[in-house]
Parts: structure tokens; C-alpha cells; sequence
């Protein structure tokens, strides 16, 4: 096996298991009941999704030689996802409990202590 074999199946596996992430979450959130649960499967498939693809990226970028500024863009890269992913599931669930379209299905609404 080559250089550029291996080089190549570490860009694209943590592609395209990336990109699986994304459409088992497509499919996942086509058949989930209500809103709260196609928020939740969202942020997973956007946390891990994202994570594959940026290490995809730096592999790309190692591939040119190592540089102290790839690096760290992959690690702010890293830590935004994890904040941007983790704000906006809170923010979008927040918005769904405030709606007020709750499935009638929940069992236990921990906002507002009511079962």
C-alpha cells in the first residue's frame, strides 16, 4: 500500500462516515414523532458529523507538510463545534417548548415539571 493509498483513506473515511452521519440523521428525523426528537438527532449527527469532516480536512491540509496554523484551526475548529452545536440544540429545543407543539406522546416535560 502506497503514500497516497493511505493518505487518501484517511481523508475519506472520516468523509464519508461524516456524511453517513448526516444521512442516517436525515432519515432518522424524516420518521422521529415530534419536534423535540428531530432536535436531539440533530445535534448529534451535526456534533459527530462535523468532528469527521474537520479531521478529514487537517489530514488534507497535513498532506502539504505540518503547520502550527492548521493545527490550530483544527482545535478551534474542534471546540467551536462542540459550542455552536451545543447552543443551537438548547436554542431550538427552547423554541419548540415555548411553541407549545409538544407531542402528546412525551411522558415527562422536565421545564415545566408537569407529567
Amino acid at each position: 500500500m502506497g503514500d497516497s493509498m493511505v493518505t487518501d483513506l484517511l481523508i475519506g473515511v472520516p468523509a464519508l462516515l461524516g456524511s453517513l452521519c448526516f444521512l442516517v440523521a436525515a432519515v432518522s428525523m424524516n420518521r422521529a414523532g415530534d419536534a423535540l426528537t428531530r432536535i436531539n438527532i440533530l445535534s448529534v449527527a451535526t456534533g459527530l458529523g462535523m468532528m469527521l469532516f474537520i479531521a478529514a480536512a487537517y489530514v488534507n491540509d497535513l498532506t502539504g507538510g505540518f503547520r502550527w496554523v492548521g493545527l490550530i484551526m483544527a482545535l478551534v475548529a474542534f471546540g467551536a463545534t462542540v459550542v455552536v452545536t451545543t447552543v443551537a440544540s438548547i436554542t431550538l429545543a427552547r423554541a419548540v417548548y415555548r411553541s407549545g407543539r409538544l407531542d402528546p406522546r412525551t411522558a415527562y416535560d422536565d421545564l415545566s415539571g408537569v407529567m
